[in-house]
């Protein structure tokens, strides 16, 4: 049992309480919430050692090997299959005017962007570090894009593939490898920050390692969207028990504040993956075993681009009015 994780607050009240329909760890959870922030957070808490156990070897983001980029044109060649859909092999699509536009557009779901360097050379390469990096997909386009990256990840299988793949990725956390202070420009983390027991004393090791106006680049998801809401325990993001933290925009801005950040930018994720598997929980509750409900369960794990597409300008008129189901927010050390 844990005190807030923001103000230290021994009270709370109940939020939800829900099982792990993800990876069906055994157990019934229950998310809190602080009366004095109205931060919500899981309580009681997988002790630290346990965390790891948390992450069966088929969790899904796990499971997604690097690309290097001269793997991905390879697939343009003559001699390999076309993949592409049926759709993109067959209409005339890429000779309507302004369509790759709209596609980019689109699919553009601001999950994960990429940045540029804002300078690179031979005796200045930013260095950057990216958190909870997985496989490494992530780190292989930053390294595309001119920086020397290296990752930290906190299961073995995934950081061994990525080292597999020629990436510098450390298995454990920030407590267990020491970094010098104040050596990179850039830290990155992806879906991390909700998993950490204590979310504000990550952010304080994250400053000491950013250089003098380093960047701190992250998402989180957004226990405040409509979607939360809408599914409640069903709510494909709440990802029990391994979301620690529920954060909303509110109390992401003031822990940031707490933890010495200041130029604070978020912007809302334009996408529906995430609804698609809550309406395949809520169906699988109504209908066990049905084939469709665990089609759309698995959904956000093996999304299809068309269906992407349509949902599209609902997920993007959802991030205008500020409902997005997840967060990417930069922030600058102060």
């Amino acid at each position: 049992t844990v005190s807030c994780p923001l103000c230290d607050e021994p009270a709370c009240q109940d939020w939800l309480s829900g099982t792990d329909v993800r990876c069906r760890l055994s157990g019934t959870f229950t998310v809190v919430r602080c009366p004095r922030c109205s931060h919500r957070y899981l309580n009681p808490q997988p002790a630290d050692e346990s965390l790891a156990a948390c992450y069966p070897s088929d969790y899904a983001p796990h499971l997604a090997p690097p690309i290097a980029p001269a793997a991905a044109s390879a697939s343009s060649q003559s001699d390999m299959p076309d993949t592409r859909p049926w759709y993109l092999r067959w209409l005339p699509l890429r000779h309507v005017p302004g369509l790759r536009q709209l596609y980019y557009w689109l699919t553009d779901d601001r999950t994960q962007p990429v940045p540029r360097p804002s300078t690179v050379s031979p005796d200045s390469i930013p260095q950057a570090l990216e958190l909870g990096c997985a496989g490494g997909a992530w780190l292989m386009k930053l390294q595309a894009a001119g920086w020397s990256g290296c990752g930290v990840e906190l299961c073995d299988g995934p950081a061994a593939a990525a080292r597999k793949a020629g990436l510098n990725v450390f298995t454990g956390t920030l407590d267990t490898h020491h970094l010098e202070p104040q050596s990179c420009d850039l830290v990155a983390a992806w879906m991390v920050l909700e998993h950490t027991p204590r979310p504000r004393q990550t952010l304080e090791q994250i400053r000491r390692l950013l250089k003098p106006d380093g960047q701190l680049l992250f998402s989180i998801t957004n226990a405040a969207c409509l979607a939360a809401r809408l599914f409640g325990s069903a709510w494909y993001s709440l990802d029990l028990p391994r979301h620690l933290q529920h954060f909303d925009p509110a109390t992401i801005v003031t822990l940031l504040q707490q933890a010495g950040y200041d130029r604070i930018v978020i912007e809302h994720h334009r996408t529906l993956i995430g609804a698609w598997g809550s309406m395949g929980i809520v169906l699988n509750r109504l209908l066990p075993g049905n084939s469709l409900a665990r089609w759309l369960q698995r959904y956000p794990e093996q999304p299809r681009l068309l269906l992407q597409l349509l949902s599209a300008p609902l997920a993007i008129l959802l991030a205008w009015c500020r409902q997005g189901p997840g967060l990417t927010v930069s922030a600058r050390r102060a």
